[in-house]
């Protein structure tokens, strides 16, 4: 019987992973089981315990140490370093986003949905509104933030995702007078009115002052006016699930097209792909240009974090993909099972002089049957992303990925 693997805290499945300005990198994830977990939570709104070890962000130096921890997290989604060197991160399962002073890890700042009146911020949404109406867990399944210095005052942008919502919020007067409805002064979407979002993700501002936005449940990268809130750019052909878009310095937009286990980099006139990489990646969550002009990827599902250049070569990878040498050492002792068992059943009909019809018709029933396992254990070695991104693929959507 082949090795099964039940310590499933031990998987780690990294969403976020931004490159600090010191050269560290820092890293959001929760284990698999907690990922599962998930679901049940969800249903029986559990929240989760204080401190469980299997909701973090931590900091990893270029050699893979790990040099600084934050737990007492739920779920979380998203870490941005400030200007100031504190940290924004959206605990997602806490339903909130906090801002934490690194490396001290006090909480100094908290928004928090469920303290707002969503009635004064839009007349339309009243008592009985989703949004008036916070549940234990994973209400608002907020999951990301995005931050701007305008010239006299500081913004955050952040996605609530079960809100089908982006909002922003003045960061420099709410600091003082926290989750007054007041300081939300820009708002795009409603709540299950899929014409306009759909359990978007990464909301991120460009350089025109508009806002581009994976719309996930969507399938499309749309790009909103700031103004007039029309959509004056989208990407809506091919895509499955995609969970992060962003600009780069060339005009271009780099695309994290999470069901299809893939990064992109699209020409935004064209619209045609000029880029891709999808080596080792399964349900990747999200894809930054970073400093040296390599592209960090946090590959998610497959539990690893990598850098890779321009020309589609790893030159950095942290985190150690379990599933995949499970997977691996089990093919090979398919192969090496199939191999032996060929050999000798091959052996022992090559040597007939006397059998009866039933014991040759076994024979070559085993030979034939382990020949099959030995070519599939090869092919499947040979083209295990593939398999294994699919799989991953239709096991996600089966559980329904707008719960992730």
């Amino acid at each position: 019987m082949f090795f099964i693997f039940n310590n499933l805290e031990l998987i780690d499945v990294p969403h976020d992973a931004d490159r600090k300005s010191n050269g560290n990198t820092l890293i959001v994830s929760a284990s698999f089981s907690e990922m599962i977990n998930h679901l049940n939570r969800i249903d029986d709104q559990q929240p989760v315990e204080p401190n469980n070890p299997a909701h973090k962000v931590y900091e990893v130096d270029p050699n893979g140490n790990i040099i600084w921890e934050l737990r007492g997290l739920a779920y979380p989604h998203e870490v941005l370093e400030l200007p100031n060197g504190h940290l924004l991160i959206a605990d997602t399962g806490y339903n909130r986003v906090i801002e934490v002073d690194y490396p001290n890890k006090s909480i100094i700042w908290s928004w928090e949905p469920a303290q707002i009146n969503w009635t004064k911020v839009n007349p339309e949404w009243g008592s009985d509104h989703y949004y008036n109406n916070p549940s234990t867990y994973d209400w608002s399944h907020l999951n990301d933030v995005d931050f701007k210095q305008y010239s006299t005052w500081n913004a955050c942008l952040i996605s609530i995702r079960n809100f089908d919502l982006i909002i922003e919020v003045n960061y420099t007067a709410d600091f003082n007078d926290p989750n007054n409805p007041d300081n939300i002064i820009w708002w795009y979407g409603d709540y299950e009115n899929h014409t306009l979002l759909f359990r978007q993700h990464n909301p991120d501002y460009l350089d025109s002052g508009n806002i581009i936005i994976s719309d996930s449940g969507n399938d499309r990268i749309i790009e909103i006016n700031y103004t007039t809130k029309e959509v004056v750019w989208k990407l809506d052909q091919g895509l499955n699930w995609p969970r992060d878009a962003d600009e780069l310095d060339n005009g271009n937009i780099l695309i994290t097209d999470s069901s299809n286990s893939r990064i992109l980099e699209v020409n935004k006139d064209s619209k045609k792909i000029v880029w891709s990489f999808a080596q080792d990646l399964i349900i990747p969550y999200e894809a930054d240009l970073i400093d040296n002009g390599n592209i960090l990827i946090s590959s998610a599902y497959n539990g690893i974090i990598l850098e890779v250049n321009r020309n589609g070569i790893i030159v950095w990878k942290y985190g150690f993909s379990i599933v995949k040498s499970l997977i691996y050492l089990n093919l090979i002792i398919l192969i090496a099972i199939s191999s032996i068992v060929l050999y000798y059943r091959y052996e022992k009909i090559k040597h007939y002089k006397r059998a009866s019809k039933k014991i040759k018709k076994l024979d070559y029933s085993i030979l034939i049957t382990f020949c099959s396992f030995l070519i599939i254990g090869i092919l499947m070695l040979i083209f295990y992303s593939q398999i294994l991104a699919a799989v991953a693929r239709f096991a996600y959507l089966s559980l329904g990925a707008e719960s992730f």
